[in-house]
């Protein structure tokens, strides 16, 4: 993974640096959580991009994944909350 970027590039062109995943550079505690995230990951990915969110007055497949992950993301949040603590 190149730093900072969330792209892929060969291990030859990032020479003198140590080549990390972003899921290793999280503490382990918090590794299994990435899924819960996931939700903020994909809104900043799909708006960026400009994409319609209803066409012709039905939610767009990706719009309706995202609310899906939305939903899935704030039904597991009580369970989350009570692993921090």
């Amino acid at each position: 993974m190149r730093e900072g970027t969330g792209m892929f590039t060969h291990h030859l062109a990032c020479s003198g640096t140590r080549l990390l995943y972003d899921s290793q550079l999280e503490p382990k505690r918090f590794r299994g959580m990435g899924s819960y995230f996931a939700v903020d990951r994909e809104w900043e990915k799909e708006y960026r991009k400009g994409c319609k969110t209803h066409y012709r007055g039905k939610p767009t497949r990706w719009y309706a994944r995202l609310l899906k992950l939305e939903q899935r993301a704030e039904a597991s949040a009580p369970a989350l909350l009570q692993l921090l603590q």
